[in-house]
């Protein structure tokens, strides 16, 4: 058989269970694309939509899909993201308590 047929039954097999699970869960699962699923949830009184989407990537052209990798970077990204936040909120807290003492300053 040739790639692309076997990783094409392959994704359906993993849709399926991916389906299969959220029905086990008691989730009104429904497919809207060979390798898509969507089922309702409401978020307090919010009626929405989840949608899992199976994927199994082949990189570029020139390269193969490096998934760890991709983990490895996307962690990175987190940790830069976290680490701007705190910076962020570090200033603005820095900045509260000097527009702070300078109001009681004014006040005097």
């Amino acid at each position: 058989m040739k790639e692309k047929v076997l990783v094409d039954v392959f994704r359906r097999e993993m849709t399926e269970k991916v389906a299969q699970f959220f029905a086990n869960d008691g989730e009104d699962v429904g497919y809207v694309n060979s390798n898509t699923i969507n089922f309702p949830v409401l978020i307090g009184d919010i009626e929405k939509w989840v949608e899992v989407t199976v994927k199994v990537p082949k990189g570029t052209k020139d390269e193969e899909y490096e998934g760890y990798s991709r983990r490895e970077d996307y962690s990175l990204k987190c940790a830069e993201k976290e680490a701007k936040a705190k910076a962020n909120a570090e200033k603005k807290a820095k900045k509260i308590e000097r527009d702070k003492k300078r109001r009681e300053k004014k006040e005097d």
